[in-house]
C-alpha cells in the first residue's frame, strides 16, 4: 500500500526526467507572478484596514483564514471525487496486489498528504505577508503559522468526504449539458472579477485620498465582526495561530474533524465499492451510438470537429469561451479601475491608453489557447494526417475558430466602451483596427509555438502539457503592457500630435506582428506538420 501512495506521489510531485528546464522555468515564472500579485493584494489590505479601522491582527487574520478554507475545501472535494469516484487509471489499479479497501484508504491518505502541502505552500507566504503589514511578527507568531500548516487541513478533509458525494452526482446530472456547467462557470467568474474589483477600487481610493468613506468601512467593520464568530472554522484556526482560547480551538478542530471525517469515509465507503464495481462491470461491449455520415465540406467538417473537442473538453471550453464570454464585464470594471489610478497619478487623457492596454490583455488570454491547437487533438493526431485535407488548410480553419471567439469577445466590449462613451469615435475605430491585428498575430503566433512544440504525447498522469498556453500568454502581455505604455506616454511627449502618432505607432506594430506570424505560419507549416510524430 505504501508503495502505491509512493508512485502516486511521485507521479504528482515528482520530477519527470522528460520534463523541459524551459517549460519548468516558465511555468515558475507565471506562478510567481501570480503568487506576488495576491501577496501585494494581502498586505495592501491589511494595511489600508490597519491604519482605516485599528483592528486586532488575529480578527483580521480571520478573513484571510476563512478564504484558504473555502479554497482548500474545493481543491479537497475536487481530489476526492477525482481520485475515489472518477479514477482514470482504474482498469489499471483494478489489477495491483491491492484490495480495494487499501486503494480506497490510499487515496485518502494521497488528499490528506496533498492538502497539507497546498496549506504550507498558501498559509505561510500569506500569514507572513500579512504579519508583515500588521506587524506582528513575533517568535510564537510564526510557531503559530506552523501549527496552522497541520491544522489547515483538517477541516477542508473532513468536508470534502460529506461534500464529494452530492457535488458528484449533481454534475453526474449536468454530465450531458455542458452549455448549462459553462453558463454557471461564467456567471461564478464575473461575480468573482466584480468582487476583485471592488476590493481593489476600494484600496486605490484609499491610497489615492489617503482615507476611506464611513459607509465603505462601516462594510469592512462588519464583514470582519461577523466572521470572528464560533460558527466560523477560521475563527478557531486564527485561535491556534495566535494562541486565543488556544485549547478550546484545539479540542473543538480535531473533535469536529474525527466527527466529519468518520461520517464522511463511511458513506464514502459504500458509494466508492458500488461506483468502482460498476465501473469495472461496464466493459467496452457496451451498446454505442452509431453515427451517421454528414455530408459536410472539409472545411465546415474540421470547424464542426474542432468546436465539438473544445465544448466536450472541460478545461477548454470553461476557461477559453468562459472568459471569451465573460471579457465585456471584465473590460468594464478594469477600464474603470485603471482609469482611476492613472488619472490620479498621471492626469486625465489617459482613457484610450487604458481602454487598449485592458481589451488588449484579454485579448491575449483568449487567444494564448490557439497555442493548443495541435494539443488538443491528443491522441487521434494521427487522423489529422490521414484525412486528404491539407495540413495549412487544417490550420487555418482552427486557427479561424480562435481568432472569431476573440473578434466576438472584442464586438461587444466595444459595443461596451462606445455605450458607457469611455473613449471617442475615433479612438475606437482605431481601438478595433489594432486589436485585430494584435488578435490575428496573436492566434497565428500561438499555431506557431504549437507547431514547433506540439506536446501531443500525455503526461505519466494522463494530463496533457500545456505550458504553450503561458508561452503565449506572456508573450500577449508583454505586448499589450507596449500598447497600453505607448498610449499614455506618446500624447504627453507629443501635446499636439501625441494622438495621431500613437495611433499609427500602435497600429504599425500590430500590422508588423500579424503578417509576421502569418507569413511564418503559411510557409513553414506544411513542413513543421510533417516532422511531428504521434
Amino acid at each position: 500500500m505504501f508503495d502505491f501512495i509512493r508512485l502516486q506521489f511521485k507521479l504528482k510531485w515528482g520530477w519527470n526526467k522528460n520534463n523541459s528546464k524551459g517549460n519548468a522555468i516558465m511555468t515558475s515564472v507565471a506562478v510567481l507572478l501570480a503568487v506576488a500579485i495576491c501577496l501585494a493584494l494581502v498586505w495592501g489590505l491589511s494595511y489600508v484596514l490597519r491604519e482605516s479601522l485599528h483592528v486586532e491582527p488575529r480578527q483580521l487574520s480571520v478573513m484571510y483564514i476563512t478564504l484558504l478554507l473555502i479554497g482548500l475545501t474545493i481543491f479537497a472535494t475536487s481530489m476526492q471525487i477525482s481520485r475515489l469516484y472518477r479514477p482514470a487509471d482504474l482498469k489499471i489499479t483494478a489489477r495491483f496486489p491491492l484490495s480495494p479497501f487499501k486503494i480506497f484508504v490510499s487515496n485518502l491518505i494521497l488528499n490528506y498528504i496533498d492538502l497539507t502541502i497546498y496549506s504550507a505552500i498558501f498559509l505561510v507566504p500569506m500569514m507572513l505577508v500579512f504579519g508583515w503589514a500588521m506587524g506582528c511578527i513575533t517568535a510564537s507568531f510564526v510557531f503559530g503559522i506552523i501549527l496552522g500548516v497541520i491544522f489547515l487541513p483538517m477541516i477542508p478533509f473532513a468536508l470534502s468526504t460529506l461534500l464529494a458525494i452530492p457535488i458528484m452526482y449533481i454534475s453526474s446530472l449536468l454530465k450531458k449539458y455542458n452549455v448549462i456547467q459553462l453558463i454557471i462557470f461564467i456567471i461564478f467568474l464575473a461575480g468573482l472579477f466584480t468582487l476583485y474589483y471592488f476590493v481593489l477600487t476600494a484600496l486605490a481610493k484609499f491610497f489615492i485620498n489617503r482615507n476611506w468613506e464611513q459607509g465603505t468601512l462601516d462594510i469592512w467593520r462588519n464583514l470582519l465582526t461577523q466572521l470572528d464568530k464560533l460558527y466560523n472554522p477560521g475563527y478557531y484556526l486564527s485561535g491556534i495561530i495566535f494562541f486565543h482560547k488556544f485549547w478550546m480551538s484545539f479540542g473543538i478542530i480535531i473533535g469536529a474533524t474525527i466527527v466529519l471525517s468518520a461520517i464522511g469515509i463511511v458513506l464514502a465507503k459504500f458509494v466508492y465499492v458500488h461506483i468502482r464495481t460498476k465501473q469495472l462491470d461496464s466493459g467496452d461491449g457496451a451498446i454505442r451510438k452509431t453515427s451517421k455520415l454528414d455530408d459536410y465540406g472539409s472545411g465546415f467538417a474540421i470547424l464542426k470537429h474542432t468546436l465539438l473537442d473544445i465544448l466536450h473538453t472541460k478545461s477548454y471550453s470553461y476557461f477559453y469561451l468562459g472568459v471569451a464570454i465573460a471579457t465585456p464585464v471584465m473590460v468594464f470594471f478594469c477600464d474603470r479601475l485603471v482609469s482611476l489610478v492613472g488619472t490620479a497619478s498621471i492626469g486625465s487623457g489617459i482613457n484610450f491608453g487604458a481602454s487598449i492596454l485592458v481589451v488588449s490583455v484579454f485579448m491575449a488570454m483568449i487567444s494564448s489557447f490557439s497555442a493548443i491547437v495541435l494539443s488538443i487533438e491528443g491522441k487521434n493526431f494521427y487522423i489529422t494526417k490521414l484525412v486528404p485535407v491539407s495540413y495549412r488548410k487544417q490550420m487555418l480553419v482552427k486557427s479561424a475558430i480562435n481568432v472569431a471567439v476573440s473578434l466576438g469577445a472584442l464586438l461587444i466590449s466595444v459595443i461596451v466602451l462606445a455605450a458607457l462613451q469611455f473613449i471617442s469615435a475615433i479612438e475606437i475605430l482605431v481601438l478595433v483596427i489594432c486589436e485585430v491585428l494584435f488578435v490575428i498575430g496573436a492566434v497565428f503566433n500561438g499555431a506557431n509555438i504549437n507547431l514547433s512544440n506540439p506536446n501531443i504525447k500525455p503526461k505519466a498522469n494522463g494530463e496533457a502539457e500545456e505550458i504553450n498556453v503561458t508561452y503565449m500568454l506572456l508573450i500577449g502581455l508583454v505586448i499589450s503592457a507596449l500598447f497600453g505604455g505607448l498610449s499614455i506616454i506618446f500624447p504627453k511627449m507629443y501635446m499636439a500630435n501625441g494622438a495621431w502618432i500613437t495611433y499609427l505607432v500602435i497600429i504599425s506594430i500590430a500590422l508588423i506582428y500579424a503578417l509576421v506570424n502569418f507569413l511564418v505560419f503559411y510557409f513553414t507549416v506544411n513542413k513543421k506538420y510533417r516532422k511531428i510524430e504521434v
